[in-house]
């Protein structure tokens, strides 16, 4: 019965098989432009979890692993911002991040914390929204943002804080970390999905600086321990709620990751506050195993920005270069062992400092290398007040502290100024001074026996290499030695100076001022800024008037862009992951014409 239409049959089911194979398309194509991301290579662990990264099963050498955006973006267009980093990529997780500095930079940009440091040092909301601090410093209760959304789209809650908070809390973590003693003090309780209450066992006001710590997806990682996070795929498949997401890892000839890129997160653009920012659209890290190799990239125009490689004097040099300096986050001190019963003595302390022309011997030494240092917090930061003491140079002042003390210069015979304390103390005129066995410090050390010669004492300088270096400090084998202290954003000095932190901490020299150690308890348990800050200037007083250790400098960060970066400002480092703080006003000029 259908003989006389089968012609008409005929297109009406070629029309049909048109119009479902068009239709198919147009899906499939929506589908993929609705996908925020393809699968990352996974990782898998041949190394101890606590010691090493993760390896990951590689795409052949020179290939890239690609993930297209959800913001459009492919990965072939070139980045606009390309920096060169020296290491290695390991873990892009901000629990490990600490252990490895490429893994510290490139997290920052993905990972946020409940707070920030802003460019004075000071502790700032990011993910958290208000913060209330119980009256005796114990209760901290932090209201979340009930906007942000992971890169992947989840929605942000208490129950992602919680589970991060798990990790950091669980025995395990204190092999990774030295905070994780701490951590396992505090315990978290969710008391809505956006709102938390951490509880600590004794007051700390630094705790909000610990809070700037990245929070991990509980959805993405719900059940994973810390041995198992250490090797899960995650860390080279991250996702975070920060500016930056992951878009592309590609290796090169020896199988090892050689550039990371990153794109702009979509989900964080639609915050209010990056309105009108982030014209960055694309970043590409370019890892290093060399500096001579990222120097080169530099020159070729393959990188257009450095941070901090040594030696500085060659990226001073580079040319069409904008030079960006701040102090970083540490200082290196000339330190006494206490145990050494002469230098318990204040007056031989001081006289020791007096008689050093400190500035003038870094300068000559060290040059532009460094910054003269005058307290032991870093300049640029909220807390910050040099004491006049470390720029005194008095002989004739350090002489008489001496002779004060009973110690005199060996076969002085000062007998004719006896002493109160009794007989001349000569044993404290001979000592040693350990340090690292690098040329600047060397150098540096020669010239602090020239001075200290001035005064009749006598000084063995012992340079040795860097292990036996840390494992004689660990175990108090020295009399003097010059250390680098890191400062950090909490401005805690607890664990340098205090006496309960010989041989548990970092007190290597077992320091023991009662003075001062009853202020670092004090502006640890103070709760009121105002408050902590006026503790925190009579602790740089304290420590000065006792010359608990000598301040010798600060180390420079030295960053390099090309003058086609704009908008770039370095405020204060916690940690050099901080010269990204401002990335939402950088920008690309366009070339000249």
């Amino acid at each position: 019965m259908f003989r006389g239409f089968r012609w008409q049959l005929i297109l009406l089911i070629l029309a049909i098989v048109v119009f479902m194979t068009s239709a198919m398309f147009r899906l499939s194509r929506q589908r993929s432009q609705q996908q925020p991301e393809a699968p990352t290579p996974t990782a898998e662990s041949s190394l101890p979890a606590t010691t090493e990264a993760t390896a990951a099963p590689r795409p052949e050498a020179g290939a890239t692993a690609s993930l297209e955006t959800a913001a459009g973006l492919p990965t072939e267009l070139p980045a606009a911002y390309r920096e060169g980093l020296l290491g290695t990529v390991r873990r892009l997780n901000p629990l490990f991040a600490h252990l490895n500095p490429v893994d510290r930079d490139i997290s920052s940009l993905i990972f946020e914390g409940l707070f920030a440091t802003n460019e004075y040092g000071e502790v700032v909301p990011r993910l958290a929204e208000q913060l209330v601090i119980s009256a005796d410093g114990i209760a901290y209760v932090v209201r979340l943002r009930d906007d942000i959304r992971w890169q992947d789209g989840t929605a942000f809650s208490a129950d992602d804080v919680v589970y991060t908070m798990s990790l950091l809390s669980n025995p395990e973590y204190a092999d990774v970390s030295p905070d994780g003693a701490f951590w396992a003090t505090v315990e978290t309780q969710k008391l809505s999905d956006y709102l938390l209450r951490f509880r600590l066992a004794q007051p700390l006001s630094s705790f909000p600086h610990l809070l700037t710590i990245g929070i991990l997806p509980e959805h993405a990682l719900r059940g994973t321990s810390v041995s198992q996070l250490a090797q899960h795929p995650f860390n080279l498949s991250p996702i975070g709620t920060g500016p930056f997401q992951l878009v592309a890892l590609q290796l090169g000839a020896e199988e090892a990751i050689s550039t990371v890129e990153l794109a702009r997160s979509p989900v964080f653009m639609e915050r209010p506050e990056p309105q009108g920012s982030y014209s960055l659209a694309r970043l590409s890290f370019h890892i290093y195993p060399m500096a001579e190799a990222a120097l080169a990239a530099y020159r070729a125009g393959a990188i257009n920005a450095l941070a901090n490689i040594a030696p500085r004097d060659q990226l001073l040099a580079l040319p069409g270069s904008q030079i960006y300096t701040q102090v970083a986050p540490s200082t290196v001190m000339l330190i006494f062992n206490w145990k050494e019963t002469h230098f318990v003595e204040r007056r031989l302390r001081q006289a020791l400092s007096l008689s050093l022309d400190a500035p003038e011997l870094i300068a000559r030494r060290l040059g532009a290398t460094v910054a003269y240092a005058d307290s032991p917090y870093t300049p640029g930061s909220s807390i910050y007040l040099p004491h006049p003491f470390w720029h005194s140079h008095d002989i004739g002042q350090a002489r008489a502290l001496l002779e004060a003390a009973g110690i005199f210069p060996a076969g002085d015979g000062a007998g004719d100024n006896e002493a109160e304390s009794g007989e001349p103390d000569s044993a404290a005129a001979r000592f040693s001074l350990l340090i690292e066995d690098k040329l600047p410090l060397r150098n540096l050390a020669h010239d602090i026996e020239t001075q200290w010669r001035q005064l009749g004492l006598e000084l063995e300088i012992e340079a040795v290499g860097a292990d036996e270096f840390a494992n004689r400090l660990a175990t108090g084998r020295f009399e003097t030695a010059i250390v680098e202290l890191p400062v950090g954003g909490d401005f805690d000095l607890y664990r340098y100076w205090h006496p309960t932190q010989y041989g548990s901490g970092q007190n290597y020299g077992a320091a023991s001022d009662h003075e001062v150690a009853e202020l670092i308890e004090k502006s640890r348990r103070e709760i009121y800024g105002n408050r902590r800050a006026a503790l925190y200037q009579q602790l740089q007083d304290a420590f000065a008037e006792g010359a608990i250790a000598i301040p010798l400098y600060y180390p420079l960060f030295t960053y390099v862009v090309s003058e086609q970066i704009e908008g770039l400002q370095l405020g204060f480092l916690a940690s050099a992951a901080d010269r990204f703080r401002g990335i939402g006003d950088w920008r690309i000029s366009a070339p000249a014409s």
